[in-house]
């Protein structure tokens, strides 16, 4: 009698097993179906961080999966108006709370939120700042679950780049030197904060896995001066990440070379070599308007090439509105000006050109160097 109630109750502990852990999966999977919905069709409705957390029964990480899916998706179906921005940092705010050693959201984080583009995005000054101030939290949580703080204090009270790059207890900070790379990117080029974008590139330098640029920008980055020459080897150095193909790799160490030798020896750039950067862009970097429309969320290698040569194309010109400027006393208002005048030998064409208007070259009164706007020559 008794090895039979033995029996029982052990038949009973499994089925209460097995039912627990179809209550579980049943439960998840209404909670995916109520990601899904919430997600795609009322973001605003998203759970608080806590409620999602408390109600993942241990799958947490799972469940993070289950939002970065949804997230995309969210992301890609608002985002010709920027839509998705309204609800960007909340749910990639409770991703990484989810799962917090989740990697590509902070990323994403970073490279979606401050960007801003006038041809189809209507946001005010006041929304903008918002997005890149939301943009700028990654930093507190990503560093913070990455990286170790007390390495991070030590950079950032050295000067001396080469203890950094030498010394054990600086080396490898963070998991990646990616985390400094990316909030390096947000401060130098959103921020317009020359400290703390040095700052970041320090951190980045101290890592086995940096760019091979990485030592390089750090010391540049400490310079007050060269800011078109940070811009150029900020996109090559983008543009030569692992993850890029052989022909920007390739293309992105040819541009570096010469702008090693135009920067750094001093050798102005001739006509002959933006021609030929020019010819070889279109052939292996071609501008499609409808891409151009879409945000890529990975590997932009192009975008980044043709954004390193702009710069190119901005240093070419103003060395001829240097010549311009000392004869007429005035700067050139655009290249085709400079261009027509015979203080440039080519006119540059800037890689984003549609059917009826594109980019071109003017000279910016703010700023006193040149810029580029949408019009025509």
């Amino acid at each position: 009698m008794k090895q039979k109630w033995i029996q029982l109750l052990s038949y009973f502990i499994v089925i209460s097993i097995l039912w627990w852990f179809y209550y579980v999966n049943q439960k998840n999977y209404l909670k995916i179906k109520e990601i899904k919905y919430s997600i795609t069709q009322h973001p605003e409705l998203i759970p608080k961080k806590e409620t999602a957390k408390y109600s993942s029964f241990g799958f947490s990480n799972l469940r993070a999966d289950i939002y970065w899916l949804e997230a995309i998706q969210y992301i890609w179906s608002n985002a010709i108006k920027s839509e998705y921005k309204k609800y960007l940092f909340t749910i990639l705010d409770l991703i990484t709370e989810l799962n917090p050693f989740f990697e590509k959201p902070y990323i994403i984080w970073q490279l979606l939120l401050p960007s801003y583009n006038e041809r189809y995005e209507k946001l005010s000054s006041e929304e903008q700042e918002l997005n890149k101030n939301q943009a700028k939290l990654i930093w507190l949580k990503w560093m913070k679950n990455f990286c170790n703080q007390k390495k991070l204090e030590l950079i950032k009270n050295e000067n001396d780049l080469e203890k950094i790059w030498s010394e054990e207890k600086y080396k490898n900070p963070c998991k990646s030197s990616n985390i400094a790379f990316w909030q390096w990117f947000l401060y130098y080029f959103y921020f317009k904060d020359p400290l703390l974008s040095s700052y970041y590139y320090k951190i980045a330098s101290a890592h086995d896995d940096a760019l091979d640029w990485a030592r390089i920008m750090a010391a540049i980055m400490s310079w007050k001066w060269w800011e078109r020459e940070k811009s150029i080897m900020t996109f090559l150095t983008l543009a030569s990440q692992k993850e890029s193909s052989e022909t920007c790799n390739i293309f992105s160490q040819e541009l570096q070379k010469v702008s090693y030798t135009t920067f750094w020896q001093w050798i102005p750039l001739s006509w002959e070599i933006i021609e030929d950067i020019e010819n070889l862009r279109k052939q292996y970097f071609i501008f499609d308007e409808e891409l151009e429309q879409q945000i890529m969320l990975w590997d932009n290698c192009n975008n980044y090439i043709n954004k390193a040569i702009r710069e190119l194309n901005l240093a070419y010109i103003e060395q001829g509105n240097q010549l311009y400027l000392k004869e007429t006393w005035k700067n050139a208002q655009n290249a085709k000006i400079l261009y027509e005048a015979w203080y440039i030998d080519f006119l540059p064409t800037d890689f984003q050109q549609y059917k009826d208007y594109g980019i071109i070259y003017i000279f910016n009164q703010d700023t006193q160097n040149f810029d580029y706007e949408m019009w025509n020559y």
